[in-house]
């Protein structure tokens, strides 16, 4: 019942928002309040009480705005239309975990040489990070411990090493990714600003950060821990495969964006599961008489797997709903009339200030346990009008964007830290605030350097 529930959110989420049926919206929302109810009982104790209280702050806005009953249907269509971009990338990442491409492009980077191991499995963890999410960690995770075998001392330094190479790989694909929640909440957050030419800037802002973890690992020692005594055949051509297929998912995307007029994010909820599912026919050409009944067999598989994304869809459903509650019934402008003449904050913050904290607000609030997704909705509400405040919204989505990678690699409650933690044989507050620690200076400073500069080449007309 409950993975029926969630398909047909996707389904209406996209009939809202590329056939323009707003009714099949409204119903979405409450269709995923009812999954996650259902599933309530099954979710993790965090993952349920992060749920509960994010529920609890939006109903407060909800009853504080002046249409209750309106927000709350706007406010959980919001909330479903994040679910559904998981969903659909959920159908990605089923096709990717049983693809041989993947196992051999993670083996070939796992048998690198210590010289340019760590580049190899940062640019890994961001690769396979962009289909794979936090499973990207998983998969390298697995392939250095089988390729370890004895877990000694050497093993352990060298492990380490490696999987944080994977893990900060993956945080700084959550920079620019289209294919990240990131993208569709930031848009929803920001919405006068266009995320497409955001994305290429914020890619090249998260190679630099990736040069700053090349540089840290170097100063640790990483770049010259011992080589895996392993070997391959594979060429660095296996990779390009990986890269031809997130490039087709972008165009493909982009060409339903362009063609429906809607959001690169409602592009990608669209196109992926078709990607997905084509991949998984692929992967059966070899048979090709068995593929019917191959396909089947994995639709059903992954049906039965709905239920399993309820930890995901809660933290994104319920962030969703309460951006839109805290919106409605926060005072119009948000926080613009308290730095406006006469307000009291007047004076105090300079324009450039607003950007600046934002991934200081997100560093913060990740140590607190509290997803990227929640705060940005939050940010959203609070800065409704970003050029009110003399900052450009393309900035402020700009600050989200970066705020939200430097956050992943300093937030010791994600799945990704949790995942690293799992295979170094530590904890996530270990790989987090003291193997990270560096790292997230450095990208840090990296970032509030490229905000500023963004402030300073697109505000100035708003002044």
């Amino acid at each position: 019942m409950s993975a029926w529930l969630y398909l047909f959110v996707w389904a209406a989420t996209l009939a809202d928002q590329l056939g323009g049926v707003r009714m099949a919206g409204l119903l979405a929302g409450p269709a995923v309040l009812a999954f996650l109810l259902l599933e309530l009982g099954r979710q993790r104790r965090a993952i349920r009480l992060v749920f509960l209280g994010l529920v609890a702050a939006g109903a407060v806005g909800v009853a504080l705005a002046p249409d209750p009953w309106g927000v709350f249907l706007s406010a959980w269509r919001r909330g479903a239309a994040y679910a559904a971009f998981f969903l659909a990338l959920g159908a990605l990442r089923e096709a990717a975990q049983t693809s041989p491409t993947v196992r051999r492009c993670g083996e070939h980077l796992v048998a690198q040489p210590a010289g340019r191991r760590t580049l190899a499995l940062m640019g890994g963890g961001h690769l396979f990070g962009i289909i794979l999410s936090y499973g990207a960690i998983d998969l390298l995770g697995a392939m250095v411990a089988r390729a370890e075998g004895a877990r000694d001392a050497v093993a352990r330094r060298r492990g380490r090493f490696m999987l944080m190479a994977a893990y900060r790989g993956f945080a700084t694909m959550n920079c620019w990714s289209p294919l990240n929640i990131m993208t569709a909440v930031v848009s929803a957050a920001v919405p006068a600003a266009n995320m497409r030419p955001l994305l290429p800037i914020a890619f090249a802002v998260a190679m630099a950060m990736l040069a700053v973890g090349w540089l840290v690992d170097h100063l640790d020692g990483g770049t010259r821990a011992d080589a895996l005594p392993l070997s391959t055949e594979e060429g660095w051509s296996i990779h390009l495969r990986i890269v031809a297929l997130v490039l087709l998912v972008m165009l493909l995307a982009e060409a339903v964006a362009g063609w429906f007029a809607v959001s690169l994010s409602t592009g990608v909820t669209a196109m992926v599961p078709a990607v997905g599912l084509g991949w998984v026919v692929v992967q059966g050409l070899r048979r090709p008489r068995a593929i019917p009944a191959m396909v089947l067999r994995r639709l059903g598989r992954f049906r039965a797997r709905v239920p399993e994304f309820r930890g995901e869809a809660a933290v994104l459903a319920a962030g969703g709903f309460l951006g839109v509650a805290l919106g409605a019934a926060l005072p119009h402008g948000g926080i613009a009339p308290f730095l406006a003449p006469g307000g009291a904050l007047y004076g105090v913050l300079p324009a450039i200030a607003v950007p600046l904290l934002v991934p200081v607000v997100l560093l913060g609030t990740g140590l607190l346990g509290l997803n990227p997704i929640a705060i940005v909705a939050v940010i959203g509400a609070a800065v409704p009008d970003p050029a009110a405040l003399g900052v450009a919204p393309a900035v402020l989505a700009f600050a989200c964007m970066l705020g939200w990678g430097v956050a992943v690699g300093m937030t010791p409650m994600s799945a990704s830290a949790i995942a690293t933690a799992r295979w170094t044989g530590s904890d996530p507050w270990t790989v987090t605030l003291r193997w990270n620690a560096g790292f997230t200076v450095g990208t840090l400073l990296l970032a509030w350097m490229a905000i500023a500069a963004a402030h300073v080449a697109w505000s100035p007309a708003l002044r």
